[in-house]
C-alpha cells in the first residue's frame, strides 16, 4: 500500500484513473462501504481453515512445531522436546533451486519489423526490475508461495528522482492478503476482488489522508472484524496506550468491465478510483499479481508444509522418544524388593546412585533395545518421506560423489519433476509481472531518462528513453525511443541468465585448461568475472605482447627454425637414399625376372623336343609291331597251308 502522491494512482481529490475522494462527485458508482466490508469479512469467514493452515505453516517453517499441550505433556514425563526442522531446509532448498534456474526477462518480436522494439522492451523491463531489487524480492515471493501457498507483488507508482512518475513494486505479505474466496485458479484470474488489510499507525494514516483525520481517529484500535488475526498482529499491533492503530483495507475489485479500488476503514471510505494499469488491449488491470503453488478440492490454497507436516511430526516425536529411552531405565523388581520404589527409581537413574535391595528381593533393568530399534526404524521411514520430497540430495549436490554424470542428471531431473506444478506456476507469475511492468512503463514513463544495458559490454552501455533528437531525414527535432508510442507486437518470455551462463562457461574452460587443454587466454579473460575496464587493459596488453614478442620467444623460434631446417635436410637425404635403394632393388628384380623367363623358355623347348622324340619312338614302335604282326600272319598262313596239304595227301 504505497503512500499517496499527486502523480500516482493514489491521489486524494483527483478523478478518473487517478482516484477520487469519497466526498467528491465521480461518474463511476463504486462499491459502497458495506459491500467492501462484506467482501473482506466473506473472505475471513469462508477461508478460516486456509488462514489457520497458513499460520500453522509459518510456525512449522520457523521451528515452532510443538503445541502448548504437547509441551506440557512432555514436561510431566521429563521427556525432551526435540525439533529437527526438515521442512525449512526443504523449502529453502526449493527457493535455492529456483534461483539456480533463474532466467532474465526477454522480449521476442513476432515479426522482423518489431525487433528494435523488442530489444528496447527487454532493456526497459530489466532496468525496472533491477531498480526495484527484483533479485532480492522474487525469492521472498517464492518462499511465501512455498510456505503459505500464496505469494505475489503489487505494482505501484512512485515519485522518481526527477519528480516524474516511476514504476515500482512491493511484496504482498500473505497474512495481509484477502481475495475472492470463490477463486480457485492458481493465477487468481477468476478472482473478482483482491486486496490487503493491515494495521497502520494512526499518525501515518492521517498523513496519508489528511481530509479524513476525524474518521481515522474514530476508528483507531477498532475494526477487529477486518483483521486476519495473524500471530504477528497479536504481538506487535496491540494498543499499548502510546501508539494507536487503525485498520486500513486497500480493496481492488472488478466493476463495470474494469478494475476499481477503494481504501477504507471500518466506518469510512478514505479514497476510491479506477485502476491506473492497463493491458495490451487497453483493458484495466488489477495491481495485485499473485500466484499459488497448489489449490485443493475445496479451493483452499496451500504450500509444501501440508504434505510434509505428518513426517515432520513423526521425526520430532521419535527423536524425543528415543532420547527419553536412552536417558531413562525401566526397572523390573519383585514385590517388596525395595523399601521405597520412588527412591529406588531416582537412585537407579543417578550415575553414582545406591540401590538398597531387601533380602530375597531382586531388581534388574528391563531390556529396551527392541523398543529403541523399533523407534529407529520408524524414524528412518519419516526421514525418507521428507528426503524424497521435492529437491532430493542429488539436486543440491549431496551424495553424488561416486556416481556417473548420467546417473547424477537422472537423479536431479527426478527432483525437479516433483516440483513441476509449482515451478510452472511460479514462472507464469513472473511472466505476468514482466508484462505488467512493460505496460505500466508505456503508460506512465513520460520524461527523458537513460537506462543502462548490463547484459552485453560490446554494445552501447546506456539507452536514451523519451529523449530529444534530430530526425536524419527531415532535420527536425524528434523524440528518441518514446516507449509510450512504440507500436510493437512482442512476446515476453525468459532467457538464460547472462551472468550465470558466463560464470558456468568460465568455470568449464578453466577446468579444461587445468587438465591440459589449449584454451585461448583472451577467451578466459572475456568470460572472467573481472570488470569491463580491467578486461580491456589485459586484452590490450595481450595484443601488444603478441605484436612484440620477447627475445626469449624469438630465440626459441630461431632454435625451432634451425631444428626444422635440419630435420628437412635429414629427411631429404633419407629420401634420396631410399630412392637409390629402391632403384637398385628394382634393377635386381628385373634381372631376376629376365633370368627366370630365359630358364622357363629353355625348359619349355626341352620339353617340346622330348615330346617330339617320344612321339617318333611311339610311331616306330607301332610300325615294328605291324611288321611283326604281318610276318606272324604270313607264317600262320603257311603253317595252315602245309597242314592242309598233308591232310589232302594222306
Amino acid at each position: 500500500m504505497p503512500l499517496p502522491q499527486t502523480d500516482t494512482g493514489y491521489a486524494p481529490g483527483s478523478s478518473g484513473t487517478g482516484g477520487s475522494s469519497a466526498a467528491s462527485a465521480s461518474p463511476v458508482q463504486y462499491w459502497p462501504l458495506s459491500k467492501c466490508k462484506r467482501a473482506v469479512t466473506d473472505y475471513l469467514s469462508s477461508k478460516r481453515e486456509e488462514i489457520d493452515e497458513q499460520k500453522q505453516s509459518r510456525l512449522y517453517y520457523h521451528s515452532s512445531q510443538w503445541t502448548s499441550a504437547q509441551l506440557e505433556t512432555l514436561r510431566r514425563r521429563n521427556q525432551p522436546a526435540m525439533t529437527f526442522n526438515r521442512i525449512s531446509r526443504k523449502i529453502d532448498g526449493v527457493v535455492g533451486l529456483l534461483e539456480r534456474l533463474r532466467q532474465d526477462p526477454k522480449a521476442f518480436p513476432r515479426t522482423p519489423k518489431h525487433e528494435q522494439g523488442a530489444e528496447l522492451a527487454t532493456a526497459v523491463i530489466r532496468y525496472v526490475l533491477d531498480a526495484n531489487e527484483w533479485a532480492a524480492k522474487s525469492p521472498e515471493v517464492a518462499r511465501d508461495g512455498a510456505i503459505d501457498g500464496v505469494g505475489g507483488i503489487e505494482i505501484i507508482l512512485k515519485r522518481g528522482d526527477r519528480g516524474d512518475v516511476d514504476i515500482g513494486f512491493e511484496i504482498v505479505e500473505p497474512d495481509t492478503f484477502v481475495y475472492d474466496p470463490r477463486s480457485h485458479r492458481e493465477d487468481f484470474s477468476d478472482a473478482r476482488y483482491m486486496g490487503v488489510s493491515k494495521w497502520v499507525d494512526v499518525d501515518t494514516a492521517k498523513q496519508m489522508f489528511p481530509d479524513k483525520a476525524d474518521q481515522i481517529e474514530a476508528d483507531s484500535d477498532n475494526d477487529n472484524e477486518l483483521s486476519t488475526d495473524s500471530d504477528r498482529e497479536k504481538r506487535w499491533f496491540v494498543s499499548d496506550g502510546v501508539t494507536s492503530w487503525v485498520r486500513l483495507v486497500d480493496l481492488w475489485y472488478q466493476h463495470k468491465g474494469g478494475w476499481c479500488y477503494t481504501i477504507l476503514t471500518g466506518s469510512a471510505v478514505l479514497m476510491e478510483g479506477e485502476s491506473w494499469l492497463k493491458d495490451a488491449a487497453g483493458n484495466q488491470e488489477c495491481k495485485y499479481i499473485m500466484f499459488s503453488g497448489s489449490v485443493d478440492q475445496d479451493g483452499d490454497r496451500y504450500g509444501f508444509v501440508r504434505n510434509m507436516k505428518s513426517a515432520q511430526d513423526g521425526i520430532n516425536a521419535k527423536q524425543s522418544k528415543m532420547q527419553h529411552i536412552l536417558a531413562s531405565r525401566r526397572l523390573v523388581l519383585t514385590n517388596g524388593a525395595v523399601q521405597d520404589v520412588e527412591v529406588t527409581r531416582k537412585e537407579w537413574a543417578r550415575p553414582d546412585g545406591v540401590v538398597v535391595v531387601n533380602p530375597g528381593g531382586e531388581v534388574k533393568p528391563d531390556d529396551q533395545s527392541f523398543d529403541f530399534a523399533g523407534w529407529s526404524k520408524l524414524l528412518e521411514l519419516n526421514l525418507a518421506e521428507i528426503e524424497n520430497f521435492g529437491p532430493n540430495p542429488a539436486l543440491i549436490g549431496q551424495g553424488i560423489e561416486n556416481k556417473s554424470g548420467r546417473a547424477i542428471a537422472l537423479l536431479q531431473q527426478a527432483g525437479i519433476a516433483e516440483l513441476g506444478p509449482y515451478i510452472l506456476a511460479y514462472k507464469g507469475w513472473k511472466l505476468r509481472v514482466y508484462r505488467a511492468v512493460w505496460m505500466a512503463v508505456q503508460q506512465h514513463w513520460q520524461g527523458e531518462r537513460w537506462i543502462r544495458v548490463t547484459d552485453d559490454d560490446q554494445v552501447a552501455q546506456f539507452i536514451q528513453i523519451n529523449g530529444i533528437g534530430v530526425d536524419p531525414n527531415t532535420g527536425m527535432p524528434t523524440i528518441v525511443n518514446a516507449v509510450g508510442s512504440i507500436d510493437v507486437d512482442i512476446i515476453i518470455d525468459e532467457s538464460p541468465d547472462y551472468v550465470n551462463m558466463q560464470a558456468y562457461a568460465y568455470d568449464t574452460l578453466t577446468t579444461l585448461a587445468q587438465q591440459g587443454s589449449q584454451v585461448p587466454p583472451d577467451v578466459l579473460i572475456e568470460l572472467s568475472p573481472l570488470t569491463y575496464s580491467v578486461k580491456q587493459k589485459i586484452q590490450e596488453r595481450l595484443q601488444q605482447a603478441a605484436q612484440q614478442p620477447n627475445p626469449a620467444v624469438a630465440m626459441k623460434q630461431q632454435e625451432l627454425a634451425l631444428k626444422s631446417q635440419e630435420a628437412q635436410q635429414s629427411a631429404q637425404i633419407k629420401a634420396q637414399s631410399a630412392q637409390q635403394d629402391f632403384a637398385l632393388k628394382a634393377s635386381a628384380q628385373e634381372q631376376n625376372i629376365q633370368l627366370e623367363q630365359e630358364k622357363a623358355a629353355r625348359e619349355f623347348a626341352l620339353k617340346q623336343q622330348q615330346a617330339q622324340w617320344d612321339v617318333q619312338l611311339e610311331r616306330e614302335k607301332m610300325d615294328n609291331q605291324m611288321i611283326v604282326a604281318q610276318h606272324k600272319a604270313a607264317l600262320d598262313a603257311n603253317v595252315r597251308a602245309n597242314s592242309a596239304a598233308q591232310n589232302n595227301g594222306s
